[in-house]
């Protein structure tokens, strides 16, 4: 476990950052909430009977089509468990959840998914990977539109706090490179040799590697480079990142 003075730096978007920090804390850690990305709900034009079912892969896509869309008398299929039981608290008549990533989702629907139903993927503004293109090049009927959008803010960080994280949670390749910039503006007072990247998948881990690479500041790429470790869960989820918070090895 780590020290008891050293911090966990949760970076996800206010909406979920509270939840998450209080998970880690019933774990024994401290946290620091400051967020690098905040979500934006869109407003596409939504035709609610143009469908028979909804793709969500995010609570931040469920949660956006929701206030766009009354329609709860659909199958949800979701991408992982956590964002089933969402499903399910807002009512929606059939959840099926791949607990899995975008692909085990695309794989779920081909293997149970009825060709003749009409899908809606509530997607993001910057999809992680074409799910809508590779379930219509199975036969899939599928419309999709984007229904949210993700911008970077400036974390709120306290010079105080710095030197103590040990830990950031990586939860998109888009909070990776924002987490970089601000690993570029405070770099004089972080302790790079204690920094572990908790990333939820290898995806997310490769957003930290692009905003270095897109970095202006060579000599500061190879100074925060030097420092970094990196961890990736075994699952593409909170459960998956909070295992490896608890891995014993993470001292």
């Amino acid at each position: 476990m780590i020290n008891g003075a050293s911090l966990v730096w949760v970076t996800r978007t206010p909406e979920g950052a509270r939840r998450t920090a209080r998970a880690i804390e019933t774990l024994g850690f401290r946290t620091l909430v400051a967020p690098v990305l905040k979500i934006q709900t869109l407003k596409p034009i939504i035709d609610p009977h143009s469908f028979d079912a909804v793709i969500f892969t995010s609570r931040n896509g469920l949660n956006a089509f929701s206030t766009l869309c009354s329609r709860r008398a659909l199958t949800a299929w979701c991408v992982g468990d956590a964002t089933a039981a969402a499903a399910r608290e807002k009512g929606f008549q059939q959840v099926i959840s791949a607990a899995g990533d975008g692909k085990a989702l695309v794989a779920l629907i081909r293997q149970m998914g009825d060709r003749h139903s009409r899908l809606f993927y509530a997607a993001p503004a910057e999809p992680a990977s074409a799910l809508g293109k590779a379930l219509r090049a199975e036969g899939f009927q599928v419309s999709e539109a984007a229904v949210y959008e993700t911008q970077t803010v400036v974390p709120r960080l306290n010079p105080t706090d710095l030197p103590r994280i040990s830990h950031i949670l990586v939860q998109s390749p888009k909070a990776g490179r924002a987490i970089v910039e601000a690993l570029i503006a405070y770099h004089d007072k972080l302790c790079f040799p204690n920094l572990c990247f908790i990333c939820i998948s290898e995806a997310a881990w490769q957003g930290v590697e692009t905003g270095l690479r897109k970095s202006v500041a060579p000599d500061i790429r190879t100074t925060i480079e030097t420092g970094l470790d990196r961890r990736i869960a075994d699952t593409p989820d909170e459960a998956g990142m909070l295992r490896l918070l608890q891995d014993g090895r993470m001292t």
